[in-house]
């Protein structure tokens, strides 16, 4: 199953650092906010609170909230 955000799937993209960025597939943009006990990277605000540049996470914490990778789908 994949990992629904409310209503929206949701999906990673690595990045340059090798961390998962949030996406929603409906249209690419930026996840900001996600219910899941995850930290994102380099904050001490869970993804529960609002992230207005988007939320990136480890993968291994993407893969834990069973957020698929890109080429998954």
């Amino acid at each position: 199953m994949k990992y629904r955000n409310e209503t929206d799937e949701i999906f990673y993209r690595a990045n340059d650092d090798g961390n998962a960025v949030i996406l929603y597939v409906s249209d690419g943009m930026a996840v900001t906010r996600i219910d899941g006990d995850v930290y994102p990277v380099g904050s001490d605000l869970s993804a529960r609170y609002e992230h207005v540049r988007g939320i990136v996470l480890s993968v291994s914490d993407a893969k834990s909230l069973g957020i698929p990778h890109e080429d998954e789908f």
